[in-house]
């Protein structure tokens, strides 16, 4: 096993900068799991989180303070790889279950399908979470040329069996295996699989072979290895890193949870654990940079970092009081809200941009302005020179001028969500949201005529303060989301909720774990879900 990395990659650029490269830039993307707005150094440097690599890479590049993704992980990642909002993809209301014969339409261009279009070798290590049940949805067939990972939502990260569930221990779970939640199905299943650098004849088996190896230890060497041969090659590539960190399980290694264990007096038990873990993917990457960096192509590759939701809840000992200053410390701090809501806790994350491509007057930077996990796919493209004729259209924009430029965003507007499943789903209420500016419109749920049931589209009240209606925040003045301005401005209201409306109109019958799954005329109705397993060993591969 590699020695950790405590300190940055000292980052050097070794050629004179050129507002558009000669050559076609490497896209390298990283993405973690449940990380909240308050959870790395270089967002707030008071908590004592040790992230020294990918602080390195943020003040190097453009920290994005007013970025949004999707409340929870299918929804992120299909408007990522899409450029759509997940109304029109049918991720508005759950995650893709473990036993849910659904993926993302096929009729849907992905991200690295566009860039093998335009000349690019694509690599994926880490979690899918778009769609398994048939071969046809799994990553190997969406673009990517080398895959490794898991394609379920979470996992044992040493044993890789595809379950939700808490660790067995903080820092010692080698050998540990999710339990069987209950009575009923098992869910649970062997989830690791690996292809061959291409040409691999679209195939990614199952890899029983890194059984007590953990997953960031298996996306970090897959990363090395890869980047070892492609940067040798004339051909860009875009490498995509979805990492496991910091989804429950919370456990990590032994020597990342005792470089908290060391003051005792600063960090409760809980945040040696979380803070470890991760500490322990910022230390994936900066072997990761370090390889990159010892490379030619580091001078023409862009970097960028994004958590797919906020974080969730979590025990007193991690979202505990800390003193009058800085006052009440929660994962998503300052805002309101976590994983699975679109308050502002749930949808707006840590991200930055980083590159040697990027202007120096922009390198170090920190840009208010507002951008939304849908424009990556655009931005991306357009670097690649490449084109996005064949997607359907795109809810995203093309945001490197205003990168690079430091200047305004091409975007006005963000579509937080259009829920209609009022009682059920995993996205719980609000369920129905809009940004225009600096103010948000939230609707307790949204009826959208012909969907769930309905035969009217617009909101619909809740309890509290949605008992008189949809609530309109100011988000300069009121991030908490505390104070609702929607009597003493009911013009910018009904100007929000006529584009909401708007939006509404044009969903798509949101996905459901269970028959008919996406409505009648789904092409796969009557499918059946997978039948469960006997052995938690045993691979949950396609079934279909």
């Amino acid at each position: 096993m590699a020695n950790f990395m405590l300190f940055p990659v000292v980052i050097s650029v070794s050629v004179l900068f050129t507002p558009v490269s000669a050559d076609k830039p490497n896209i390298v993307f990283i993405l973690a799991d449940d990380l909240g707005y308050n959870e790395m150094n270089f967002m707030n440097n008071t908590r004592g989180i040790m992230t020294p690599n990918l602080d390195a890479l943020a003040y190097q590049g453009v920290i994005m303070r007013n970025y949004y993704v999707q409340p929870i992980c299918s929804p992120t990642r299909s408007a990522l790889m899409t450029g759509r909002y997940t109304i029109r993809l049918g991720t508005q209301s759950n995650v893709i279950y473990w036993d849910t014969p659904w993926g993302i339409a096929l009729n849907e261009t992905f991200l690295p399908e566009n860039l093998k279009d335009a000349g690019y070798n694509t690599a994926m290590f880490g979690k899918w979470h778009l769609g398994m049940f048939k071969k046809e949805y799994t990553p190997i067939m969406r673009g990517f040329d080398e895959h490794m990972g898991y394609l379920q939502g979470c996992e044992s990260s040493w044993t890789h069996v595809s379950a939700c569930c808490g660790a067995g221990s903080p820092d010692t779970d080698e050998k540990y295996v999710c339990p069987h939640g209950g009575s009923g199905k098992d869910f649970r299943g062997y989830d690791w699989f690996k292809s061959g650098p291409a040409p691999n004849n679209h195939t990614s088996p199952p890899d029983t072979t890194v059984v007590g190896n953990k997953s960031s230890y298996l996306i970090r060497d897959a990363a090395v290895e890869y980047l070892g041969r492609a940067t040798k090659e004339s051909t860009p590539f875009f490498l995509y890193l979805p990492f496991q960190n910091i989804h429950a399980p919370y456990t990590t290694d032994t020597k990342f949870r005792g470089l908290y264990e060391k003051d005792p007096s600063r960090f409760t038990d809980g945040e040696m654990t979380m803070f470890g873990y991760i500490t322990e993917m910022d230390d994936a990457v900066g072997h990761i940079m370090a390889t990159l960096n010892n490379t030619a192509a580091y001078n023409n590759t862009v970097i960028i970092f994004s958590s797919d939701n906020g974080a969730p809840p979590a025990t007193n000992d991690v979202n505990h009081k800390h003193g009058e200053n800085p006052g009440y410390i929660a994962r998503n701090y300052p805002f309101n809200g976590y994983k699975t809501l679109i308050w502002e806790g749930g949808t707006r994350v840590a991200g930055f941009i980083s590159s040697p491509l990027l202007p120096t007057a922009v390198r170090g930077t920190i840009s208010n302005e507002l951008f939304h996990v849908t424009d990556w796919l655009p931005t991306i493209v357009g670097l690649a020179g490449g084109s996005t004729a064949k997607n359907l259209p795109s809810d995203g924009h093309d945001i490197w001028e205003a990168i690079t430029t430091a200047g305004p965003s091409p975007r006005t507007e963000m579509l937080y969500n259009v829920n209609p499943l009022c009682a059920s789903g995993q996205a719980g209420a609000p369920k129905a949201g809009l940004r225009m500016g600096k103010y948000k419109v939230l609707a307790w749920c949204y009826n959208i005529s012909g969907i769930n049931g309905s035969t009217t589209t617009g909101p619909v009240n809740g309890s509290g303060m949605f008992a008189n209606g949809p609530v309109l925040f100011d988000l300069e003045e009121d991030p908490a989301e505390s104070n609702n301005i929607a009597q003493s401005n009911p013009q910018q209201l009904q100007k929000m909720l006529a584009r909401l409306e708007q939006l509404a109109l044009e969903s798509v019958i949101p996905m459901q774990w269970d028959p008919p799954y996406q409505g009648d005329d789904y092409f796969c109705a009557k499918c059946p879900q997978h039948p469960g397993s006997k052995n938690p060993m045993d691979p949950w591969t396609s079934w279909l």
